[in-house]
């Protein structure tokens, strides 16, 4: 499905009177059977009891005996006709574990306990989930589970034991499954959505989390329950794309006649805009126009207004709930005159449907000529953003680096570190937690700071946040990707092109987002190691990346499984990771970071940050603004403009530009649809750089700006097998050094001292790009 349609969505005709009726109500859900168990008599209940030992010895008989008659004879002085009845009449079931008589020796209770968990594992008494969470009921579930559907619940634990890294949470997920199962008496295989929603419920109002029941219903689905649900509790939550008639209800409109009317035109409009797009036109239309009108002129029911009601709404749309100005007023005040402009058109095209609604617009031209000042203004902010960003995004990227170099020393030695003991990392002492036994939790690396008091924290959880916000980072700040498309990205994304010199170049494919129009990127050494990492870091026992359905938040649905680069542990299963993760994670690391603007304000990064500093660094930097629109997937031109933030010095070399050539007509080439050829010539301008030591790596369509002092050039990416080359040339250096020292030259020995410098800064490039090999993240077979 496309994300800026031309396709409609909606699936019946715009005659067809379900297109504005109500959203149906969901159907009454049958009542729970009775539970005939509890009607089994005292001698039953202790013959079918009898099985339930592990060890039937006299003894353990004697007492299971002892615990059911203590129970049984408590039950029966309530007047009831089961015992269902009877524990419900104890006022029990809402006492969690304060229920049953009061006054008890500790060995009693414990025999009441024991007797009535006999009687759970029977199902001759089902207790409440609030019951169930305020108990402690030691071996009951694995008892339950022993005796009752124990093929399945035997697939079931197989199914979670195979997810690796989810330990404790599989038999967590066995419990949950355990108690819905005691609780609602249901077979397994006939539990629905609804059951899972009650529990969730019950869970959360007693205080509890349910990072279990997504695991729970997996393996559920797995084994042929939920049948006709997607295969995870995601997908099944997901409420989807509202119909038209439901955005539109989603604020109360009293006039029939005006909500049907604007239900239609939402269709109509459906089938150019995506879905982002039609939820703000429903909301503007809807509760901002029609909506604010009804509750300051009750009874209003024409789209023709009066004069002093379009602008008494029209200074009331202007400032928010708050009192601040409303920045978006233009935005409203464009999709009303949209809409009457539009009304209007179609009656002459359909008057039969439409003439009764044309009514003049009451938004003028005058209303929305400030857009274009708007328009500049939002630019302006962009700008000035980008150059308050730029001169800190080196001290972002460090940080990043920082940061995950360190949480994997301390995850590294955390691992090899017993729980209770203390190691040391980067001049720092810290303390693994817990302690030896079978309540330590195995998947969990918690350590503390054990120099100096901090709260404790998972290491594992730090280093893949550490590791997630360094990869967003890299990649974003390398393509200029959308943060959508940074998301879309999969191991099928990765290309490959065979340039004309016989070197093979690395792509990246960024799929149709935005624009509908996918685009490749020329992938330079360092994004290629940083994707390999990613793929290593991700890839299965297989070898291969896991298939994963992406949530598209924008478009409300989930796509087709795919090998996504950017998939993580969460709720302990592997997902996507989310836009709103990104952005977190990175103004997270800028608050660690410290960084600030020149008055101290502390600076975060959105992930558009990037791509707004990406374009302004490439254009800036003499690329083509043509090329780079293409890069950056616009269609128009100024879109690229506006992304470029000016700097002054740009300013001036453009005003001489102008002054120079003012007699001359500015060339259109340069705002034009590159050429097949122009564009192949972009592609493999890298590998027409080719020098002795390596490659220079100048922007596209620039000359040498060091006079062939590749030594000294930052743009030079070292080759390898140059290395000895470059200590060959060291060599050299310092011997012409110390003649020049002993001779005296001393504007020589300055000249030569610096050469060294930047031979050492080669040197350590060399040592990265070594590392990098070493995890197979050179060249393109590394993205396989």
């Amino acid at each position: 499905m496309t994300r800026h349609g031309r396709v409609a969505r909606t699936p019946v005709s715009l005659r067809d009177p379900a297109l504005v009726a109500d959203a149906r109500l969901p159907a009454p859900r049958p009542a729970v059977g009775i539970n005939e168990r509890a009607r089994t008599p005292r001698g039953e209940i202790a013959r079918l009891a009898r099985p339930l030992l592990s060890e039937p010895t006299d003894r353990n008989v004697w007492r299971q005996q002892l615990s059911l008659t203590r129970v049984l004879d408590w039950l029966e002085s309530f007047p009831a006709d089961t015992w269902q009845d009877r524990w419900l009449l104890s006022g029990s079931d809402d006492q969690g574990s304060a229920w049953g008589p009061q006054g008890l020796s500790a060995g009693t209770r414990s025999r009441f306990t024991a007797g009535l968990g006999f009687l759970i594992v029977l199902q001759v008494v089902r207790p409440s989930y609030k019951w169930l969470f305020g108990s402690r009921l030691l071996g009951v579930y694995d008892a339950y589970r022993d005796h009752n559907q124990t093929a399945l619940f035997t697939e079931l634990r197989q199914r979670a034991g195979g997810r690796e890294g989810c330990g404790e949470h599989s038999t967590e997920a066995l419990n949950v499954l355990t108690r819905m199962s005691i609780v609602t008496g249901k077979d397994l295989l006939d539990f629905d959505l609804e059951d899972l929603a009650d529990y969730a419920k019950a869970r959360r109002a007693s205080g509890r989390t349910v990072a279990s029941l997504p695991l729970a219903y997996e393996i559920l689905h797995a084994v042929g329950g939920l049948k006709g649900s997607p295969p995870t509790l995601r997908q099944a939550q997901a409420r989807g794309q509202l119909t038209p008639a439901e955005l539109v209800d989603r604020h109360p409109i009293a006039d029939r006649a005006v909500r049907d009317v604007l239900v239609h035109y939402i269709a109509e409009r459906s089938a150019v805009l995506d879905y982002g797009s039609l939820v703000n036109l429903g909301q503007m239309l809807a509760a901002l126009f029609w909506g604010d009108l009804e509750r300051h002129h009750p009874g209003i029911s024409s789209l023709n207004l009066p004069d002093e009601v379009a602008q008494a709404w029209k200074q009331r749309v202007r400032v928010l709930p708050d009192g601040r100005p409303r920045r978006t007023v233009h935005a409203v005040f464009l999709a009303v005159r949209s809409f009457y402009l539009d009304l209007l058109q179609w009656s002459v095209e359909d008057p039969v449907r439409w003439a009764t609604w044309a009514a003049p617009c009451p938004i003028s031209e005058a209303d929305i000529r400030g857009y274009i000042k708007e328009t500049r203004h939002r630019q302006a902010r962009m700008q000035q953003r980008t150059r308050t960003l730029v001169p800190v995004l080196p001290q972002l990227v460090r940080a990043a680096e920082a940061r995950l170099q360190r949480a994997t020393l301390l995850l590294e030695a955390a691992r090899s570190t017993e729980p209770g003991e203390e190691f040391t990392v980067e001049d720092h002492q810290y303390r693994r937690t817990g302690r030896n036994g079978s309540h330590w939790r195995p998947t969990a690396l918690f350590i503390a700071p054990a120099d100096e008091p901090g709260p404790r924290f998972d290491a594992e959880c730090e280093e893949n946040n550490a590791f997630w916000t360094w990869a967003g980072i890299e990649v974003l700040r390398r393509t200029g990707a959308r943060i959508e498309e940074l998301l879309e990205l999969t191991h099928l994304s990765l290309r490959q092109y065979q340039a004309p010199t016989g070197e093979t170049v690395p792509l990246l494919q960024i799929s149709p987002s935005k624009t509908d129009r996918e685009r490749v990127i020329p992938a330079d050494p360092d994004l290629v190691a940083v994707l390999a990492r990613i793929i290593r870091r991700i890839k299965g026992p297989d070898g291969r990346v896991p298939l994963l359905n992406r949530y598209d938040g924008y478009e409300r649905a989930f796509g087709p499984p795919l090998p996504h680069l950017f998939q993580a542990p969460s709720q302990h299963r592997l997902q996507v990771i989310s836009a709103n993760r990104i952005r977190e994670l990175l103004t997270d690391l800028a608050l660690r970071a410290g960084i600030v603007d020149a008055d101290g304000a502390p600076l975060r990064f959105t992930p558009h940050d990037f791509r707004r500093v990406f374009s302004t660094e490439t254009v800036n930097g003499g690329l083509p603004i043509h090329i780079a629109a293409k890069l950056l997937g616009h269609l128009d031109l100024n879109t690229t403009q506006a992304y470029v933030a000016v700097y002054p010095e740009e300013v001036i070399r453009h005003y001489r530009q102008f002054v120079d050539q003012r007699r001359t007509h500015r060339p259109s080439e340069e705002y034009r649809e590159p050429s097949d050829t122009e564009w192949q010539e972009f592609r493999d301008h890298f590998s027409l750089r080719k020098v002795a030591l390596g490659t220079c790596d100048r922007p596209y369509g620039t000359p040498c700006q060091h006079e062939n002092a590749c030594i000294r050039c930052p743009m030079l990416r070292l080759d390898l097998a140059q290395e000895p080359r470059l200590l060959e040339i060291e060599t050299n250096t310092r011997k012409r050094l110390r003649e020049a020292q002993r001779m005296q030259w001393l504007g020589e020995v300055a000249g030569l001292q610096e050469s060294l410098r930047h031979i050492a800064t080669k040197k350590q490039q060399a040592e990265r790009l070594r590392a990098q090999a070493g995890h197979g993240e050179t060249g393109v077979g590394a993205l396989g």
